[in-house]
């Protein structure tokens, strides 16, 4: 364990007891995640000292790293598996990106980003942290990327009006997609795609993220 690990091991500990009591962390997988994936080292170096606290961080291109909480729930909605393939909408700092990749073993994750700036910014600290199963590709979320559909799992990160209809025929038969949906306020929406149609899983209001640009995204 690095110097930097011990002086922030306390505070990662802090939070997922904060987690667990607020119950927002209910699974033993997607903790040890937590463990295993540092925020710190997805944050900018102006935001270190608040690297722990339960909120969302200023990146860069006025996007944000989201708060603890919120990728936790996402996560643990997703229900991922060992081996799966995962599409996400939305990069950012590659946080999220890094979690689903620990889940998923020996799965892959495509990430799709449209600022190069947070592109290079979430494969260098995917980087750090030798993790080679998640590809961040530069270009226009809300189209997906077909190019290694279908998906096992898609998550989108920025709040979108509605799910676009290209990226949800990005999905596999029984997959399941999440999405923060709404305007100024959104809802976390879980849905499966099953044979007779798409069900609605989960549906989860009161979320704050970012808008989803793109051809299909907010005009």
């Amino acid at each position: 364990m690095t110097k930097i690990e011990k002086k922030y091991q306390t505070a990662i500990n802090d939070l997922i007891i904060y987690l667990k009591n607020s119950k927002f962390l209910t699974d033993e997988r997607v903790e040890s995640a937590l463990h295993h994936i540092p925020r710190h080292e997805f944050v900018p170096e102006s935001e270190l000292e608040y690297a722990y606290n339960n909120e969302p961080l200023p990146i860069m291109k006025n996007q944000t790293i989201s708060q603890p909480g919120v990728v936790t729930r996402m996560t643990e909605w997703l229900d991922v598996k060992d081996g799966q393939k995962i599409l996400e909408v939305g990069t950012g700092s590659g946080w999220q990106s890094a979690i689903l990749s620990y889940l998923v073993g020996s799965g892959s994750i495509y990430s799709i980003e449209r600022h190069p700036e947070l592109v290079k910014f979430a494969q260098e600290n995917l980087k750090k942290l030798n993790i080679d199963n998640v590809h961040v590709i530069l270009g226009d979320g809300s189209i997906g990327y077909p190019k290694e559909s279908p998906y096992d799992r898609i998550i989108i990160t920025a709040a979108c009006s509605e799910i676009p209809l290209p990226v949800l025929d990005q999905l596999k038969e029984n997959g399941l997609i999440l999405a923060p949906v709404g305007d100024s306020s959104q809802s976390l929406v879980l849905l499966q795609k099953t044979s007779k149609g798409i069900v609605e899983i989960k549906n989860q209001s009161k979320y704050v993220f970012v808008p989803l640009h793109g051809k299909f995204g907010k005009k």
